[in-house]
């Protein structure tokens, strides 16, 4: 039997906190030189480039220009989950984003919902408290995460806050590089080892600086990466509930592949005929009594050369594949990654009564 070609989970590359074409002049006095037609083009662009394939939108208190860079961006094929920054009543910043199919008008009036009802007055704090807006953005479907962590007003900063304003509700917080590089006070407040601070779950790091002008993406800092299947804002949210093993920072990512098994196909035997194609991550066998689940365990052990330690598993291990592919001579083929060997990738062979076999990506033995 051959099992269908599975999809598997990755990492996206995401820019959480781009902003639209006349953030730059509004916020910052400052001139990106381009108009908005070119200044979505080029954010397109350095998306491209620098592999980006999810970008939220997070202009501070407001949604204006939105639509024209999100089309801009969603006919690039990349995902795009609307949203805005706010500040709450304790000052500290909060970017929350939305579903990808959020309409304007549906931002305008989260906007109108948080707090927020007079449109010239942007950068103006919420009338409402962080609990509050947290309660809110949960109700209303959406995402919320602390920007802008360690600067002036952070919530790091903000040390009169020790409980982590909902420890079921703030689950992720934007540091502007790698955890390691913060200071020591911050470092044991996402660590989870001051006392003061201590929480009932993990919290993400993510970097997610302000993107103010297209070229601000080739940053680090302005980019993070998360796992999951398809970048569905669904799944966006999911990633978050288990933030150690689904949320990377660029500091993070290994320069060499880790070592995966790819596939393992049966020829001969009990499972003549079967071809697995594995994730390389973590996989589950399901099966009932005598559907082969120890089987195949042991034909990979029988093509690796890696026989069990206890005296009772290596019998059992040799009465499976002496039953199993010994009367019919069968063979066993696994496609893996060796980390030892840098990320190259090997296919081994093994046929029983003989020696494995090892061969690189162009065949050689």
């Amino acid at each position: 039997m051959t099992l269908q070609q599975p999809t598997f989970a990755r990492f996206w590359r995401c820019a959480l906190q781009v902003n639209t074409f006349g953030y730059s002049a509004n916020y910052r006095g400052a001139s990106h030189g381009l108009d908005e037609q070119a200044y979505n083009a080029a954010v397109a662009a350095q998306c491209a480039q620098h592999g980006i394939e999810v970008v939220g939108i997070a202009d501070h208190g407001g949604i204006d220009r939105i639509d024209a860079l999100r089309s801009t961006l969603q006919a690039s094929g990349i995902v795009v989950f609307p949203g805005f920054e706010i500040a709450c009543t304790e000052k500290f910043h909060m970017v929350c984003l939305f579903p990808e199919s959020t309409s304007r008008d549906e931002l305008n009036r989260y906007l109108g919902a948080l707090g927020l009802t007079n449109p010239d007055k942007t950068v103006w704090p919420s009338s409402k408290g962080c609990h509050e807006i947290a309660r809110e953005v949960a109700t209303l479907g959406g995402f919320w995460y602390a920007a802008h962590a360690t600067l002036e007003n952070g919530i790091l900063v903000r040390k009169s806050m020790h409980n982590w304003v909902d420890a079921e509700r703030l689950r992720a917080i934007q540091i502007p590089g790698a955890v390691g590089d913060l200071p020591p006070e911050f470092k044991n407040i996402v660590l989870d080892k001051d006392p003061n601070w201590k929480r009932g779950r993990p919290v993400a790091v993510i970097n997610a600086r302000d993107v103010a002008a297209p070229e601000d993406l080739a940053d680090p800092g302005a980019t993070c990466w998360i796992k999951m299947t398809r970048p569905t804002f669904a799944a966006f949210k999911v990633a978050f509930l288990d933030p150690e093993s689904r949320v990377r920072l660029n500091s993070e990512q290994p320069e060499d592949k880790p070592s995966a098994i790819h596939s393992v196909k049966v020829s001969g035997g009990y499972l003549d005929g079967m071809e697995a194609v594995l994730s390389g991550h973590l996989d589950t066998v399901i099966g009932g009594r005598g559907t082969g689940k120890s089987t195949l365990i042991e034909c990979l052990r029988f093509a690796l050369d890696v026989l069990p330690k206890g005296m009772q598993a290596r019998k059992q291990h040799n009465e499976i594949i002496k039953e199993n592919l010994g009367k019919d001579l069968g063979r066993v083929e696994v496609q893996l990654t060796s980390f030892a060997q840098h990320g190259k990738r090997y296919t081994v062979t093994r046929k029983v009564g003989e020696a494995p076999i090892v061969r690189d990506a162009q065949g050689q033995v």
